[in-house]
């Protein structure tokens, strides 16, 4: 058990922090700010007074605890990816990684919760379907949720 939560931890850090680093660098490219990360912890926080979809009337910054829920949430979620890999393809998967579990996982199941559930929940809609340009907006999910997949492999490869 102790092996598939170490397992999980570095493999779902690394592929996070590697996804993070990625973003940072096509945010300025892009001259964005970061991710929204404040939002999703409000966002979060909000779940539990049973609010299924961030409050959008509220026009107030994110507090520092909000931020600290977003980033936390943010690589909780990195780490239960992770330990979908060994829990879907056995615990042999922790001393032999493949490419193609990670990529459904950190691509395929990654890309889909973010724009069916994270998406909708943050006021974007379905597949980004109340965004400015949705289609830009499915295709950097995509170059992104690709990142984070490469480096769930790397953080899996790494662990061995």
């Amino acid at each position: 058990m102790l092996r598939f939560i170490l397992f999980s931890v570095v493999a779902g850090v690394t592929a996070t922090l590697v996804l993070d680093l990625w973003k940072v660098a096509t945010d300025r490219l892009r001259g964005r700010k970061g991710s929204p990360w404040g939002l999703v912890g409000r966002w979060v926080l909000g779940l539990g007074h049973g609010r299924v979809a961030l409050d959008q009337s509220r026009s107030d910054p994110p507090s520092r605890g909000e931020h600290a829920v977003g980033w936390i949430f943010h690589y909780a979620v990195g780490i239960a990816y992770a330990a979908m890999l060994p829990l879907f393809w056995g615990t042999a998967y922790i001393d032999a990684p493949t490419v193609w579990p990670a990529i459904i996982v950190g691509l395929v199941l990654s890309t889909f919760a973010g724009l069916c559930i994270l998406t909708p929940a943050m006021g974007g809609g379905l597949l980004a379907g109340k965004t400015p340009n949705q289609a830009a907006r499915i295709s950097e999910t995509l170059q992104n949720h690709a990142v984070f997949a490469l480096a769930l492999y790397m953080g899996a490869r790494s662990f061995g």
